[in-house]
């Protein structure tokens, strides 16, 4: 049996190599029909249109994308033509939380203003979206979400109160047609309807943004502000959007390693069903110790300190808007080629719950628990 898989999908040889006779790794964005013509197995993430054109006279019989979202995939072609698939929902969503902490971090400094007296918006409450407005209701954030989809959350005054918050996060797949397409959801007009004052956080994708009425926003309401990870024009984002992000990211929210770890997890246990095989290797046997364990804080500490010093420890998004500001001022082509080595080469990052709290008697455990995170006396 044969599987070829993306490059960057973590473990292949913990999980996948032993279940096959030939594996074969390939850059995602460069994979072609002859590429996949004699193989059995697929593996992919994001970055990788699966469809007719891709798979049409090859051996494929089973597709795995090592991601949540699916808007790669052509589903309705994979099942026509009997092609098993599966995804990974939900695998990176504890990354994804806490990059927008991290975010929401960054604008409490600007506005100078606690993250627990600004109020968030959620669109889309799946597992990204339902995960993050648990964590934030458990914070003590005062924060709502829309979703159309959701018994409970899918109310006219939902859908409209959700776009009046200090901070709208967006976290819903892409979909281009139905009632409830996302495809530029956030146009000029909603973007208009918005506080003048806000802040756009985007990590889902690109598209659910109309990039360029988001440009001529910023550029006429000065006091808005956008939180970008992922882009219209990816991997080649523009420059002048980039310059005007308060912070930008290349695609990497839900980077952490337990994130991709995890994914990879999913896509071996469903692949070993399809193939009727045992699971022979679990995730733990294979996941490293965390680098950063523990972080001690005296019993003095206030309970803002805490959280700000927790969230900063496991992840500080400043860090990649740093590494993203690299991009600017190169031609398309060398921006889309520096855009995938940021990916590529991403810095370990571990969730947040790998961390924990040591203090004798530490101020705001609540906060803590609600972010996963343990603590020890």
């Amino acid at each position: 049996m044969k599987i070829v898989a993306d490059e960057n999908i973590p473990l292949l040889d913990g999980f996948f190599a032993p279940l096959c006779q030939d594996l074969v790794t390939l850059p995602g964005r460069k994979m072609s029909n002859a590429d996949v013509a004699d193989a059995d197995i697929l593996l992919v993430r994001s970055i990788t249109k699966v469809d007719q054109a891709l798979l049409q006279g090859s051996k494929v019989r089973f597709v795995g994308t090592c991601t949540i979202g699916t808007d790669h995939l052509d589903t309705d072609y994979l099942e026509q033509a009997g092609i098993k698939w599966a995804n990974a929902p939900g695998c990176n969503a504890k990354a994804v939380v806490d990059y927008v902490l991290s975010c929401m971090l960054v604008i409490s400094e600007m506005k100078q203003r606690s993250i627990r007296d600004m109020s968030v918006g959620i669109v889309g409450a799946g597992n990204v979206g339902g995960m993050l407005l648990e964590t934030l209701t458990q914070v003590g954030v005062e924060a709502i979400a829309y979703d159309p989809n959701i018994e409970g959350l899918d109310s006219e005054e939902l859908k409209t109160a959700v776009w009046q918050q200090d901070i709208v996060t967006l976290h819903t797949p892409i979909t281009k047609e139905g009632e409830h397409k996302t495809f530029h959801l956030v146009d000029d007009a909603r973007l208009s309807s918005m506080k003048p004052n806000a802040v756009l956080i985007n990590s889902c994708r690109g598209a659910v943004i109309d990039n360029q009425a988001l440009l001529r926003h910023i550029r006429e309401v000065k006091t808005f502000s956008a939180i970008l990870d992922v882009f219209e024009e990816e991997p080649s984002p523009n420059d002048e959007l980039l310059t005007r992000c308060l912070l930008a990211t290349p695609h990497i929210a839900g980077y952490s390693l337990d994130g991709k770890y995890q994914g990879s997890a999913m896509i071996y246990d469903a692949l070993c069903e399809f193939l009727a095989l045992p699971r022979r290797t679990k995730l733990e046997q294979l996941i490293p110790e965390a680098q950063l364990r523990k972080v001690s804080f005296s019993s003095e500490s206030e309970e803002e300190f805490v959280l700000q010093k927790m969230i900063r420890s496991g992840y500080d998004v400043r860090d990649d808007h740093y590494r993203m500001k690299s991009l600017l001022g190169l031609s398309d082509e060398e921006k889309a080629k520096a855009f995938d080595l940021l990916r590529k080469n991403y810095p370990v990052r571990r969730d947040l719950n790998r961390l924990v709290a040591s203090a004798r008697n530490i101020r705001g455990n609540y906060m803590l628990e609600a972010l996963g995170i343990k603590m020890k006396s």
